[in-house]
């Protein structure tokens, strides 16, 4: 029985009842616990539960949610993450107890900070609608323990132009419901979860900004994937960026994934497993990839972005097929589970992340001077092992008789599916490229776009007060030509370090020490042959295109500074 504290008579309401999952069983396809989400007064109910889980909410509606929660607890605080390009709020919620109300309150009591975030895509809305139902089960209902020992950040909507886009459900998510909902894009047409490098986007610099003032211990990014035929009720995925240290990864992969997904079954009836999707030609499937599911190891996604920042992340992803009640239940119990195991082992896993930033530092001042520090330029996925994994033969789709709406048929994935024996678990990272560590990065004053981005990124930034002659490496670039993929033109330069040379840099000059915790991300966005760094993305592309002007070969504009030079 879940019971809710009312501060005003006013709001005094019935004590909601919440169904839990039965031991032992395991829901499949379109089941959930009848009254899983419990019984609320009606203004503390969300949209979905109103409508029979036929729509979603807009960015009005959580506003107004979030000031129903605010008469009623004395543990939240409303952040505002950024305005967008059309003047809308986009809100995150700090729960803590006590109340935190700044980054240096949330420091000062010593616990991990928790973001969890939902639509950056819109018409993937589940996890949107389950973080507001987890916001109103941790503030008025009895999961108010889960405060105990960590601040939880929650922004249900983060696209919030997107999210007030509506239109009509299509069936390209594979369920007729929700019948309305948002486009994926923001207002200026970028898709957000293409931005973490790059940072063009108003709300990829507003989330950026709360990033670096709260340094969350583990960020969270709710997804849905359309029309699968896997046999999990969700799916979840980590950074893979071979560039980013693997003391996170690992942690995330092999002690929290298991844990997590244990108590997702034992307290909420659920399996779920790695965010893949099969590969190879007809059935049985041969492998599990991550490839397959568009899971890849660029640095574009937020999620393997903030891999680069020595902490741990997540990705979580729904099939599309079920009912939109189903999708919401399967976030509401992965979130619950996630919150429940990072309450518990909170202080375990900032050891982790804190062992990564003196091992990432340390290794700089040790190694990088001499040439013999490296890191990934790039990477693939290979082989862990064999597994087996649960998948339907068939998930058909078409138009509901009667209806114009082109959904999966009921029943097509329920009851239990098969088990797949044996395959390819293709979700290991390998790093395939590798470039040399530099001592620090130095950048000429004409690179203070450069500078003031890396600086967005949380990476320290320190300006020259006086003439420098520095020892370092630079790349002499051959080539500047576009390569299309994963859906985009990506820079590649062509060319080849120099030996070591000497050079002469102004006051005013940016010089980017490596012996910081963020240097992992820093030589990933600075490299002039990285995967999908600063030059894949475009960001150097008016400098690179001024710097060959003239014909010839090009110096690429960052030098990898070893020594001072005598």
């Amino acid at each position: 029985m879940r019971k809710i504290v009312t501060i005003i008579a006013l709001f005094t309401s019935a004590v909601p009842l919440i169904a839990q999952a039965q031991p032992g069983r395991i829901y499949w396809g379109d089941e959930v616990p009848p009254g899983w989400s419990g019984t609320w007064p009606e203004e503390l109910r969300t949209i979905p539960e109103r409508t029979n889980f036929r729509r979603t909410m807009s960015t009005f509606q959580l506003h107004e949610f979030i000031a129903e929660l605010k008469w009623r607890s004395e543990n939240m605080h409303v952040l505002e993450m950024f305005t967008s390009p059309r003047g809308k709020v986009a809100p995150a919620v700090v729960l803590a107890n006590p109340r935190v109300t700044s980054p240096a309150e949330a420091r000062a009591s010593g616990k991990p900070v928790i973001y969890l975030l939902g639509n950056i895509h819109p018409p993937e809305s589940e996890a949107a609608e389950a973080l507001a139902m987890v916001m109103r089960d941790i503030l008025v209902g009895d999961r108010r323990s889960l405060l105990d020992n960590q601040i939880i950040i929650i922004a249900p909507i983060y696209n919030v132009d997107g999210t007030d886009t509506f239109r009509s459900q299509d069936g390209s998510l594979g369920s007729a419901t929700p019948v309305i909902f948002g486009k994926r894009e923001n207002s200026d047409g970028h898709d957000l979860n293409r931005d973490a490098v790059k940072l063009e986007t108003i709300e990829g610099n507003g989330l950026n900004r709360l990033l670096n003032a709260w340094d969350p211990l583990l960020f969270l990014d709710g997804h849905l994937m359309s029309r699968v035929n896997h046999g999990y009720a969700n799916t979840y995925g980590t950074s893979t960026v071979p560039a980013a240290h693997p003391g996170p990864r690992d942690y995330v992969t092999h002690t929290l994934f298991p844990a997590v997904r244990d108590r997702v079954r034992e307290e909420f009836g659920l399996e779920v497993f790695t965010h893949a999707l099969f590969g190879g030609r007809g059935w049985p499937p041969t492998s599990w990839s991550h490839d397959r599911a568009a899971w890849t190891v660029d640095a574009k996604f937020v999620v393997n972005d903030y891999g680069l920042r020595n902490r741990m992340a997540i990705i979580t992803e729904t099939p599309g097929q079920p009912t939109f009640e189903r999708r919401i239940y399967a976030q509401y119990a992965y979130i619950l589970a996630l919150l429940e195991y990072t309450n518990t082992h909170g202080r375990e896993m900032q050891e982790v992340v804190r062992a990564a930033d003196e091992e990432t530092v340390a290794r700089v001042l040790a190694q990088s001077e001499s040439g013999e520090l490296m890191n990934f330029l790039d990477g693939e996925y290979v082989s862990g092992g064999k597994i087996d994994v649960l998948g339907y033969r068939d998930v058909p789709a078409g138009y509901l008789p009667g209806t114009s709406v082109r959904a999966t048929p009921p029943g097509a994935a329920s009851g239990r599916p098969e088990v797949v024996r044996g395959i390819d678990d293709l979700t290991v990272s390998r790093g395939t490229r590798s470039a040399s560590v530099p001592r620090a990065y130095i950048l000429p004053p004409a690179l203070a776009d450069i500078a003031a981005k890396l600086r967005a990124h949380d990476i320290e930034v320190r300006t020259l007060d006086a003439p420098m002659r520095a020892e370092g490496e630079e790349f002499l670039v051959e080539a500047v030509r576009k390569e299309r993929r994963t859906g985009y033109d990506m820079t590649v330069l062509d060319g080849a370090f120099s030996a070591r040379v000497v050079r002469e840099f102004p006051a005013g000059s940016f010089f980017v020490d490596m012996a910081q915790p963020m240097a992992n991300a820093a030589f990933y966005y600075l490299e002039p042959q990285a995967r999908d760094g600063f030059v894949g993305w475009g960001v150097m592309d008016g400098i690179l295109e001024r710097l060959s002007a003239g014909g010839g070969p090009a110096v690429y504009p960052v030098f990898k500074y070893r020594r001072d030079a005598m």
